[in-house]
């Protein structure tokens, strides 16, 4: 044990004990100053508990430890016990008992006095969190994928803003997968397939990936005519090295690909396959303005599409209002369209902009 801390268990020891070291600490006595008593009861003791100070306050207000019993249902020999551990764990006496009378001690007053006011905080506070579950206030911690948060879900974030000023939005990009709990996340946008944690999920639409390539990629190697075809192609990949899409029984399969070039950040493959390296496998959403500029092609037959969920996920219970409010928000932007919801809009606009397979 470092001789630093050995030093500070010596003095504990020495001033719980005086001039018996090693004794366990002397319990404590009744104090005369109302104030030492009130501290006394707040740093007492480390575990804050409101045992024995309902029972303690119910004798105040009725004048007797029959009264209090009879306004909490319990006995009056349990309320003497809780009030009489109460007063050995604040340290001092707080109610002077008599044949005829019950009155408090100066310490007993002011002790009185504090736990009403800790009592009417705390009735606040209930009143607060009730406005949570009523209604959409208060802060708003999202998590969102780097890619997909900053191309498309920030505007739909920016707008659910616009409506609610009374919530406090944190708005959190990620590159790996976020831990909802640990990181405080009131809701995580998630996509693909969800493990099972425990957590709850909504789905509310999809993200829809093409292959995509630069014009001079296209003029030099062309297109492939199937999944297969890749093998022969630069591609450019996640680092699982797979690209993935939807197969006729509305599974997905999946195909190794190889290239030079990987990266676990779309916006990072997006740059790479604008200056040629390669084809990609990206979502139609953040490639739109790259498809209509003509910076970018997009293989146009239905095998080269793959439809990714978009997931919601949040904590079990009751879900706050602002929560509720934001998921509610999320499903009513894709109500129109739950299959390829950014890829219809933009397949409308680009149709002429997108080159068939060769």
């Amino acid at each position: 044990m470092p001789p630093e801390r050995e030093a500070v268990k010596d003095l504990a020891r020495t001033v719980n004990n005086p001039g018996q070291p090693g004794f366990p600490p002397r319990p404590h006595r009744f104090s005369s100053s109302p104030q030492v008593a009130f501290e006394a009861a707040l740093q007492g003791t480390r575990q804050v508990t409101w045992r024995g100070i309902e029972e303690f306050l119910a004798v105040v207000d009725t004048g007797s430890f029959t009264a209090g019993a009879e306004a909490l249902g319990v006995s009056k020999s349990y309320v003497s016990k809780m009030v009489s551990e109460l007063e050995a764990r604040v340290g001092a006496q707080l109610l002077v008992r008599t044949t005829r009378r019950l009155s408090l001690t100066a310490a007993g007053d002011l002790f009185q006095q504090r736990c009403l006011e800790m009592r009417a905080s705390l009735l606040d506070v209930e009143r607060q969190m009730a406005q949570f579950q009523e209604r959409p206030v208060g802060r708003l911690r999202v998590g969102l994928s780097d890619i997909f948060g900053v191309t498309f879900m920030s505007s739909i974030v920016a707008e659910f803003s616009a409506r609610h000023r009374e919530i406090s939005l944190e708005v959190v990009a990620y590159l790996r997968e976020a831990d909802l709990v640990q990181e405080q996340f009131d809701v995580v946008i998630r996509y693909g397939k969800l493990v099972d944690s425990g957590l709850k999920a909504r789905l509310f639409g999809y993200l829809s990936y093409c292959l995509c390539a630069s014009p001079e990629y296209v003029e030099r190697h062309g297109w492939p005519d199937s999944p297969a075809g890749l093998a022969s192609h630069a591609c450019l990949a996640d680092l699982g090295g797979y690209f993935h899409f939807n197969s006729q029984d509305g599974a997905q399969d999946r195909v190794k690909v190889s290239g030079a070039w990987k990266s676990n950040s779309g916006i990072a493959l997006a740059s790479a396959v604008r200056h040629g390296l390669g084809i990609a496998q990206l979502p139609i959403s953040v490639i739109r303005d790259d498809l209509m500029d003509g910076r970018l092609l997009a293989l146009s037959q239905d095998w080269a599409f793959y439809d990714k969920e978009v997931w919601a996920v949040f904590s079990p219970g009751m879900m706050p209002a602002a929560t509720r409010a934001f998921i509610d928000h999320l499903a009513a932007s894709f109500e129109h369209a739950k299959l390829r919801p950014w890829m219809r809009p933009a397949m409308n606009a680009l149709t002429a902009h997108i080159r068939p397979a060769r």
